[in-house]
Protein backbone atom coordinates (compact mmCIF):
# COMPACT_ATOMS: atom_id res chain seq x y z
CA UNK A 1 0.00 0.00 0.00
CA UNK A 2 2.63 2.18 1.05
CA UNK A 3 4.18 1.58 -2.65
CA UNK A 4 1.00 2.57 -4.28
CA UNK A 5 0.79 5.75 -2.21
CA UNK A 6 4.53 6.93 -3.45
CA UNK A 7 3.12 6.12 -7.02
CA UNK A 8 0.30 7.51 -6.90
CA UNK A 9 1.98 10.94 -5.32
CA UNK A 10 4.15 11.20 -8.23
CA UNK A 11 1.30 11.05 -10.21
CA UNK A 12 -0.44 13.62 -8.68
CA UNK A 13 3.23 16.15 -9.66
CA UNK A 14 2.20 15.36 -13.26
CA UNK A 15 -1.59 16.13 -12.92
CA UNK A 16 -0.49 19.89 -11.77
CA UNK A 17 1.27 20.02 -14.86
CA UNK A 18 -2.11 19.30 -16.76
CA UNK A 19 -3.61 21.72 -19.43
CA UNK A 20 -4.94 25.39 -18.31
CA UNK A 21 -8.87 25.69 -18.21
CA UNK A 22 -9.55 27.72 -21.30
CA UNK A 23 -13.00 29.24 -21.87
CA UNK A 24 -11.85 30.35 -24.98
CA UNK A 25 -13.46 29.90 -28.67
CA UNK A 26 -12.06 26.53 -29.56
CA UNK A 27 -11.97 27.63 -33.32
CA UNK A 28 -10.41 31.00 -32.34
CA UNK A 29 -7.37 29.43 -30.07
CA UNK A 30 -6.77 27.04 -32.65
CA UNK A 31 -6.33 29.72 -35.38
CA UNK A 32 -4.01 31.77 -32.99
CA UNK A 33 -1.58 28.68 -31.58
CA UNK A 34 -0.52 25.96 -34.54
CA UNK A 35 0.32 23.58 -32.19
CA UNK A 36 -3.20 23.60 -30.32
CA UNK A 37 -5.35 21.47 -31.84
CA UNK A 38 -9.45 20.77 -31.15
CA UNK A 39 -9.97 18.23 -28.53
CA UNK A 40 -7.17 18.44 -26.89
CA UNK A 41 -6.61 20.72 -23.44
CA UNK A 42 -8.61 18.26 -21.19
CA UNK A 43 -7.42 18.60 -17.79
CA UNK A 44 -9.57 15.87 -16.18
CA UNK A 45 -7.58 13.36 -14.11
CA UNK A 46 -8.79 10.05 -16.16
CA UNK A 47 -8.88 8.08 -13.06
CA UNK A 48 -7.79 4.62 -15.22
CA UNK A 49 -7.44 2.75 -11.72
CA UNK A 50 -10.46 3.79 -10.01
CA UNK A 51 -12.96 2.99 -12.90
CA UNK A 52 -14.54 -0.17 -11.87
CA UNK A 53 -16.43 1.30 -8.94
CA UNK A 54 -18.66 3.68 -11.38
CA UNK A 55 -21.30 2.63 -9.70
CA UNK A 56 -20.38 3.48 -6.24
CA UNK A 57 -20.15 7.45 -7.38
CA UNK A 58 -22.84 7.71 -9.89
CA UNK A 59 -25.03 8.68 -6.71
CA UNK A 60 -22.78 10.94 -5.24
CA UNK A 61 -23.91 14.75 -4.83
CA UNK A 62 -20.62 16.39 -6.78
CA UNK A 63 -21.09 13.70 -9.80
CA UNK A 64 -22.24 15.36 -12.79
CA UNK A 65 -23.61 14.11 -16.32
CA UNK A 66 -22.77 14.97 -19.97
CA UNK A 67 -26.25 13.82 -21.70
CA UNK A 68 -26.06 12.46 -25.43
CA UNK A 69 -28.57 11.05 -27.56
CA UNK A 70 -27.81 9.06 -30.19
CA UNK A 71 -24.32 10.42 -30.18
CA UNK A 72 -25.62 14.08 -30.29
CA UNK A 73 -24.84 16.22 -27.06
CA UNK A 74 -27.72 18.31 -24.89
CA UNK A 75 -26.80 22.03 -25.45
CA UNK A 76 -27.96 25.15 -24.42
CA UNK A 77 -27.73 27.47 -27.00
CA UNK A 78 -28.49 31.11 -25.05
CA UNK A 79 -25.35 30.16 -22.96
CA UNK A 80 -23.71 28.15 -25.73
CA UNK A 81 -22.37 26.00 -23.39
CA UNK A 82 -23.18 21.75 -23.05
CA UNK A 83 -25.76 21.43 -20.48
CA UNK A 84 -24.29 19.38 -17.39
CA UNK A 85 -27.06 17.33 -15.02
CA UNK A 86 -26.97 16.37 -11.22
CA UNK A 87 -27.99 12.86 -10.62
CA UNK A 88 -30.97 14.24 -9.15
CA UNK A 89 -31.36 16.21 -12.35
CA UNK A 90 -31.80 12.67 -14.25
CA UNK A 91 -32.81 10.31 -12.05
CA UNK A 92 -34.47 11.63 -9.07
CA UNK A 93 -36.80 14.19 -10.97
CA UNK A 94 -41.24 14.46 -11.09
CA UNK A 95 -41.47 13.38 -14.38
CA UNK A 96 -42.73 9.96 -14.90
CA UNK A 97 -41.90 7.03 -16.28
CA UNK A 98 -38.62 7.24 -13.94
CA UNK A 99 -35.18 7.04 -15.48
CA UNK A 100 -32.88 4.90 -14.12
CA UNK A 101 -29.34 3.97 -13.87
CA UNK A 102 -29.52 0.90 -15.59
CA UNK A 103 -31.12 2.28 -18.92
CA UNK A 104 -27.99 4.11 -19.65
CA UNK A 105 -25.15 3.96 -20.67
CA UNK A 106 -22.41 5.87 -18.28
CA UNK A 107 -18.82 6.10 -19.10
CA UNK A 108 -16.63 7.97 -16.12
CA UNK A 109 -14.53 11.08 -17.74
CA UNK A 110 -12.58 11.34 -14.67
CA UNK A 111 -12.21 14.07 -11.84
CA UNK A 112 -11.21 17.73 -12.27
CA UNK A 113 -12.40 21.43 -10.84
CA UNK A 114 -15.87 22.43 -10.53
CA UNK A 115 -14.77 25.61 -12.38
CA UNK A 116 -15.74 23.46 -15.65
CA UNK A 117 -19.22 23.77 -14.86
CA UNK A 118 -19.77 25.92 -12.10
CA UNK A 119 -18.35 28.96 -14.46
CA UNK A 120 -17.21 31.62 -11.99
CA UNK A 121 -19.52 34.37 -11.58
CA UNK A 122 -16.35 37.49 -11.92
CA UNK A 123 -15.43 35.16 -15.10
CA UNK A 124 -15.38 38.19 -17.76
CA UNK A 125 -17.07 37.65 -21.15
CA UNK A 126 -14.52 37.87 -23.05
CA UNK A 127 -12.07 34.91 -25.50
CA UNK A 128 -8.84 35.09 -23.92
CA UNK A 129 -10.26 34.46 -20.61
CA UNK A 130 -8.44 31.19 -18.88
CA UNK A 131 -8.18 29.84 -15.40
CA UNK A 132 -5.59 27.70 -13.98
CA UNK A 133 -5.89 24.35 -12.81
CA UNK A 134 -3.29 23.15 -10.36
CA UNK A 135 -5.80 20.74 -8.09
CA UNK A 136 -4.61 17.66 -6.66
CA UNK A 137 -7.42 15.28 -6.33
CA UNK A 138 -6.55 12.34 -3.43
CA UNK A 139 -9.99 10.61 -4.57
CA UNK A 140 -7.91 7.71 -4.68
CA UNK A 141 -6.93 7.80 -1.52
CA UNK A 142 -10.01 9.19 0.55
CA UNK A 143 -13.81 9.00 -0.02
CA UNK A 144 -14.10 11.66 -1.08
CA UNK A 145 -12.71 14.31 -3.94
CA UNK A 146 -12.01 17.54 -2.55
CA UNK A 147 -14.78 20.46 -2.43
CA UNK A 148 -13.22 21.85 -5.38
CA UNK A 149 -13.44 19.07 -7.59
CA UNK A 150 -16.65 17.66 -9.80
CA UNK A 151 -16.53 13.86 -10.97
CA UNK A 152 -18.02 14.04 -14.70
CA UNK A 153 -19.38 11.51 -16.05
CA UNK A 154 -20.80 10.87 -20.07
CA UNK A 155 -24.13 9.00 -20.23
CA UNK A 156 -26.33 8.20 -23.49
CA UNK A 157 -29.86 8.13 -22.78
CA UNK A 158 -32.66 6.65 -24.21
CA UNK A 159 -34.68 7.86 -26.78
CA UNK A 160 -38.07 8.12 -25.31
CA UNK A 161 -36.22 10.07 -21.79
CA UNK A 162 -34.16 12.56 -23.96
CA UNK A 163 -37.10 14.74 -24.23
CA UNK A 164 -37.85 15.56 -20.88
CA UNK A 165 -34.12 17.45 -20.61
CA UNK A 166 -34.19 21.10 -21.21
CA UNK A 167 -31.91 21.96 -23.90
CA UNK A 168 -30.93 21.06 -27.42
CA UNK A 169 -29.48 17.68 -28.89
CA UNK A 170 -26.71 18.56 -31.77
CA UNK A 171 -23.82 16.84 -33.13
CA UNK A 172 -20.42 17.65 -32.27
CA UNK A 173 -19.07 18.35 -35.73
CA UNK A 174 -21.42 21.12 -36.67
CA UNK A 175 -21.35 22.39 -33.29
CA UNK A 176 -17.80 22.94 -32.60
CA UNK A 177 -17.27 26.57 -33.65
CA UNK A 178 -19.39 27.29 -31.07
CA UNK A 179 -17.30 25.53 -28.11
CA UNK A 180 -14.42 26.48 -25.88
CA UNK A 181 -11.26 24.63 -25.63
CA UNK A 182 -12.50 23.41 -22.63
CA UNK A 183 -16.00 22.10 -23.78
CA UNK A 184 -15.20 20.58 -27.19
CA UNK A 185 -12.28 18.64 -25.46
CA UNK A 186 -14.83 16.75 -22.84
CA UNK A 187 -17.69 16.53 -25.06
CA UNK A 188 -14.71 14.79 -27.37
CA UNK A 189 -13.92 12.72 -24.98
CA UNK A 190 -17.70 11.76 -23.54
CA UNK A 191 -18.46 11.14 -27.52
CA UNK A 192 -15.98 8.91 -28.37
CA UNK A 193 -16.08 7.09 -24.74
CA UNK A 194 -19.66 6.04 -25.59
CA UNK A 195 -19.46 5.10 -29.60
CA UNK A 196 -16.98 3.17 -28.62
CA UNK A 197 -18.84 1.00 -25.77
CA UNK A 198 -22.13 1.06 -28.34
CA UNK A 199 -19.89 -0.92 -30.79
CA UNK A 200 -16.73 -3.16 -29.04
CA UNK A 201 -18.56 -3.23 -25.54
CA UNK A 202 -16.67 -7.01 -25.28
CA UNK A 203 -14.02 -8.72 -26.18
CA UNK A 204 -15.38 -11.14 -29.75
CA UNK A 205 -12.67 -13.71 -28.52
CA UNK A 206 -13.42 -14.39 -24.67
CA UNK A 207 -16.57 -11.69 -23.91
CA UNK A 208 -14.50 -10.05 -20.84
CA UNK A 209 -15.64 -6.20 -21.35
CA UNK A 210 -13.33 -4.31 -23.62
CA UNK A 211 -10.88 -1.27 -22.98
CA UNK A 212 -11.05 1.88 -25.23
CA UNK A 213 -8.74 2.28 -27.99
CA UNK A 214 -8.26 5.28 -30.39
CA UNK A 215 -6.97 3.85 -33.85
CA UNK A 216 -4.09 6.03 -35.47
CA UNK A 217 -4.44 7.89 -38.04
CA UNK A 218 -1.50 9.47 -40.83
CA UNK A 219 -2.53 12.73 -41.84
CA UNK A 220 -0.01 14.08 -44.45
CA UNK A 221 0.88 17.12 -46.07
CA UNK A 222 3.01 16.68 -49.05
CA UNK A 223 5.40 19.04 -50.41
CA UNK A 224 6.51 19.37 -54.46
CA UNK A 225 10.34 19.45 -54.82
CA UNK A 226 10.31 23.26 -55.89
CA UNK A 227 8.82 24.10 -51.83
CA UNK A 228 6.08 26.48 -53.47
CA UNK A 229 2.97 23.89 -54.12
CA UNK A 230 1.60 21.09 -51.64
CA UNK A 231 -0.99 17.90 -52.72
CA UNK A 232 -4.57 18.38 -51.44
CA UNK A 233 -7.47 16.16 -52.40
CA UNK A 234 -10.68 15.79 -51.83
CA UNK A 235 -13.31 13.03 -51.48
CA UNK A 236 -16.72 13.07 -53.32
CA UNK A 237 -18.41 13.63 -49.42
CA UNK A 238 -16.82 16.61 -48.61
CA UNK A 239 -17.95 19.55 -48.77
CA UNK A 240 -18.03 21.75 -52.23
CA UNK A 241 -14.70 23.27 -52.81
CA UNK A 242 -13.02 22.00 -49.60
CA UNK A 243 -9.76 20.52 -50.11
CA UNK A 244 -7.31 18.63 -47.05
CA UNK A 245 -4.04 16.42 -46.65
CA UNK A 246 -4.36 12.81 -47.33
CA UNK A 247 -4.76 10.58 -44.60
CA UNK A 248 -5.53 6.76 -43.81
CA UNK A 249 -5.12 4.40 -41.03
CA UNK A 250 -2.03 3.60 -40.37
CA UNK A 251 -2.06 -1.00 -40.83
CA UNK A 252 -0.03 -3.83 -38.41
CA UNK A 253 3.44 -3.57 -38.56
CA UNK A 254 3.69 -0.19 -40.20
CA UNK A 255 5.94 2.69 -38.82
CA UNK A 256 4.77 5.95 -39.01
CA UNK A 257 6.28 7.20 -42.10
CA UNK A 258 5.60 3.95 -44.01
CA UNK A 259 2.01 4.81 -43.32
CA UNK A 260 2.42 8.24 -44.85
CA UNK A 261 4.16 6.49 -47.74
CA UNK A 262 1.73 3.80 -48.15
CA UNK A 263 -1.62 6.13 -48.24
CA UNK A 264 -0.08 8.50 -49.87
CA UNK A 265 0.87 6.10 -53.38
CA UNK A 266 -2.53 4.54 -53.17
CA UNK A 267 -4.64 7.78 -53.14
CA UNK A 268 -2.47 9.71 -55.30
CA UNK A 269 0.19 7.74 -57.25
CA UNK A 270 2.67 10.43 -55.52
CA UNK A 271 5.92 8.45 -54.52
CA UNK A 272 7.58 10.01 -50.78
CA UNK A 273 11.05 9.80 -49.26
CA UNK A 274 10.30 8.39 -46.30
CA UNK A 275 13.55 9.84 -45.07
CA UNK A 276 11.46 13.23 -45.04
CA UNK A 277 8.65 12.42 -42.73
CA UNK A 278 8.58 14.43 -40.19
CA UNK A 279 5.89 14.93 -37.24
CA UNK A 280 4.15 17.77 -36.52
CA UNK A 281 1.93 17.40 -33.81
CA UNK A 282 -1.65 14.80 -32.68
CA UNK A 283 -5.07 15.66 -32.47
CA UNK A 284 -7.87 13.60 -30.92
CA UNK A 285 -10.95 12.87 -33.05
CA UNK A 286 -13.55 11.50 -31.39
CA UNK A 287 -15.42 10.35 -34.38
CA UNK A 288 -16.01 6.43 -35.63
CA UNK A 289 -15.10 4.89 -32.63
CA UNK A 290 -12.00 7.38 -32.02
CA UNK A 291 -8.95 8.31 -33.61
CA UNK A 292 -5.48 9.93 -33.37
CA UNK A 293 -4.48 11.91 -35.92
CA UNK A 294 -1.04 12.10 -36.60
CA UNK A 295 -0.05 15.38 -38.62
CA UNK A 296 3.44 15.02 -40.69
CA UNK A 297 4.97 16.46 -43.54
CA UNK A 298 6.97 14.66 -46.21
CA UNK A 299 8.80 15.53 -49.59
CA UNK A 300 7.73 14.21 -52.50
CA UNK A 301 9.98 12.33 -55.46
CA UNK A 302 7.80 11.41 -58.10
CA UNK A 303 5.39 14.23 -58.35
CA UNK A 304 2.97 12.38 -60.82
CA UNK A 305 -0.49 12.41 -59.85
CA UNK A 306 -2.23 9.07 -60.76
CA UNK A 307 -5.48 7.87 -58.89
CA UNK A 308 -5.36 4.56 -58.18
CA UNK A 309 -8.86 3.99 -56.83
CA UNK A 310 -12.28 5.68 -56.09
CA UNK A 311 -11.64 7.36 -52.74
CA UNK A 312 -10.42 10.73 -54.06
CA UNK A 313 -12.56 12.40 -56.54
CA UNK A 314 -9.62 14.50 -57.07
CA UNK A 315 -6.19 15.59 -55.96
CA UNK A 316 -3.93 18.14 -57.53
CA UNK A 317 -1.24 20.60 -56.45
CA UNK A 318 -1.75 23.57 -54.91
CA UNK A 319 0.36 26.70 -55.50
CA UNK A 320 1.35 29.34 -52.52
CA UNK A 321 -1.10 31.98 -53.99
CA UNK A 322 -3.99 29.28 -53.70
CA UNK A 323 -3.31 28.23 -50.33
CA UNK A 324 -3.25 31.65 -49.30
CA UNK A 325 -6.64 32.24 -50.47
CA UNK A 326 -7.73 28.48 -49.09
CA UNK A 327 -6.38 29.31 -45.44
CA UNK A 328 -8.44 33.11 -45.42
CA UNK A 329 -11.82 31.21 -46.93
CA UNK A 330 -11.29 28.65 -44.06
CA UNK A 331 -10.60 31.21 -41.06
CA UNK A 332 -13.70 33.20 -42.41
CA UNK A 333 -16.41 32.14 -39.80
CA UNK A 334 -19.09 34.46 -41.71
CA UNK A 335 -18.26 33.43 -45.00
CA UNK A 336 -21.24 33.14 -48.13
CA UNK A 337 -22.75 29.88 -48.12
CA UNK A 338 -22.61 30.32 -51.68
CA UNK A 339 -18.83 31.23 -52.04
CA UNK A 340 -17.28 29.07 -54.86
CA UNK A 341 -13.99 29.62 -53.98
CA UNK A 342 -11.54 26.84 -52.80
CA UNK A 343 -10.81 26.18 -49.15
CA UNK A 344 -9.06 23.91 -46.29
CA UNK A 345 -10.57 22.42 -43.52
CA UNK A 346 -11.13 25.13 -40.59
CA UNK A 347 -8.76 25.63 -37.88
CA UNK A 348 -10.36 23.09 -35.72
CA UNK A 349 -8.70 20.50 -37.56
CA UNK A 350 -5.29 19.46 -37.74
CA UNK A 351 -5.08 19.45 -41.64
CA UNK A 352 -5.49 22.83 -41.55
CA UNK A 353 -2.83 23.20 -39.20
CA UNK A 354 -0.17 21.75 -41.38
CA UNK A 355 -1.64 23.75 -44.32
CA UNK A 356 -1.29 26.98 -42.63
CA UNK A 357 1.87 25.97 -40.31
CA UNK A 358 3.74 25.05 -43.83
CA UNK A 359 2.50 28.43 -45.30
CA UNK A 360 3.17 30.79 -42.69
CA UNK A 361 6.82 28.88 -41.74
CA UNK A 362 7.71 28.81 -45.41
CA UNK A 363 6.58 32.23 -46.48
CA UNK A 364 8.28 34.29 -44.70
CA UNK A 365 11.81 32.61 -45.77
CA UNK A 366 11.05 33.22 -49.73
Amino acid sequence: MQQFIKSYLRRLKVMALRPEIHFSSVFEHCAANKHFQSFQGNPLNHLNIHRKSIEDVVRHPQSRFLTYRQLKVLFNPEKKQPVWLTYRNLFESDTEPKLTVDQCEVVLLGIGSRLIVDRPSLLKNTEETKIDHKLLSKYLLESEPTPDEYIYFALSIPTQFADNLTGTYIDLRSLLPQLSVIDAALCGQGRALLEWHASYQYCGKCGSPSKSLEDPVAITLVIHSDNEHVLLGRKASFPPFMYTCLAGFMEPGESIPEACSREIWEESGIIIDTNTVRYFDSQPWPFLGGQLMIGCYASAVDETITLHDSELEDCQWFSRADVAEMIQRARNINLDKNDQGLRIPPPIAIAHQLISNWFSTTTSKT
